[in-house]
């Protein structure tokens, strides 16, 4: 989906439900931060088309970015901007980009699934797990955390000023440590958007925060990272004949499990906060309708189809089903 300047009637409804998002930002002295934010639907309150302001205590200057999930929706809101005002625990965004992301890494993690009660058996392809003795990663605290979480936001900069933050889904474990204080993440194909290659160019600052099905707590890691398409480790992270077109390899300097109020407050895995039949379709209507005013061309095709948001949402679903089955994921998708 095109990016827009401001907050559309899609963009405002997602923050009218979302209960939680991923943040990307820089502290005080500059180092590169990830977490996640929120705690309840309308937790980030919109002030203009170009502004909205959430509670926070992150000492966050410059840049900023967001990736806002809704439990039981693929698509999530992605949002660009820079810190406007900041105190008493409040943040004042200034919006620069603002647009509805492809469903592919929800799909992948099954995010919305139950909860992940045992450590999973390597992801096929997988290279083996190192034994960390020493460094960031050391410990079982963490490698218990990485050998189960299927999901992660990832945030990175720019030199021109602008920040990403970006969901990456995959199955449990697809973030290798390498050793005490490396470690590599596939990059699987999304919406052909290449955010955080194009930061890494210029600025190798990154963070990442990793959440883990039915738990409350959240692995912070910070630190520099490089893309490489080494063609024998990317062959080390194929399932079956589909081999990841890049990856990440990070080198950490922080990793940190912390309690989170605000999944814990969420509740992100509770069936009765999911969005319901009726709210998905209207999602589905104002993406449509987003469609046509980032292309002004496709404006009136876009308001009539908003008419049949429910038959366009059995079409996404089989089209991003048949997407993962030629990655290697199998059938076993839940629908969102």
């Amino acid at each position: 989906m095109k990016e827009l300047a401001e907050l559309d009637d899609a963009a405002r409804r997602m923050l009218d439900l979302a209960p939680l998002a991923g943040f990307g930002y820089r502290d005080a002295d500059g180092r590169p931060r990830s977490t996640v934010v929120g705690g309840e639907p309308g937790f980030a309150v919109v002030e203009s088309p170009t502004r909205f302001a959430f509670a926070c205590d992150a000492d966050a200057s410059g840049p900023v970015s967001f990736v806002f999930l809704l439990p039981g929706v693929g698509e999530t809101l992605r949002v660009n901007g820079s810190v406007a005002e900041r105190s008493n625990g409040r943040i004042v965004v200034a919006v620069s980009q603002a647009y509805i992301h492809c469903a592919r890494a929800i799909l992948r993690s099954r995010l919305w699934k139950p909860s992940i009660t045992s450590e999973p058996p390597p992801a096929p392809g997988a290279p083996a797990r190192a034994d960390v003795t020493e460094g960031p990663l050391s410990g079982t605290q963490i490698a218990g955390f990485l050998a189960t979480s299927p999901f992660a936001v990832v945030s990175s900069w720019d030199r021109d000023g602008g920040s990403d933050t970006s969901p990456r889904g995959d199955l449990p474990g697809f973030v290798q440590a390498i050793d005490g204080h490396t470690l590599v993440i596939p990059d699987r194909r999304g919406n052909k958007r290449a955010d955080t290659f194009h930061n890494l160019l210029t600025d190798d600052g990154f963070a990442a925060a990793l959440l883990v099905p039915g738990r409350t707590d959240v692995l912070h890691i910070s630190g520099t990272a490089l893309v490489t398409d080494d063609p024998e480790l990317l062959a080390g992270m194929a399932l079956g004949s589909a081999v990841p077109q890049a990856a990440l390899v990070v080198t950490v300097e922080r990793a940190e499990v912390t309690p989170s109020h605000a999944v814990a407050a969420a509740d992100l895995w509770d069936d009765a906060v999911r969005a319901d039949a009726a709210t998905r379709s209207e999602l589905m209507a104002l993406t449509t309708k987003q469609l046509g005013t980032a292309k002004p061309a496709l404006r009136r095709p876009a308001r009539a189809l908003a008419v049949f948001s429910r038959l366009i949402r059995r079409i996404m679903d089989a089209s991003y089903r048949r997407a993962l089955r030629k990655e290697g994921y199998g059938d076993e998708f839940p629908k969102h």
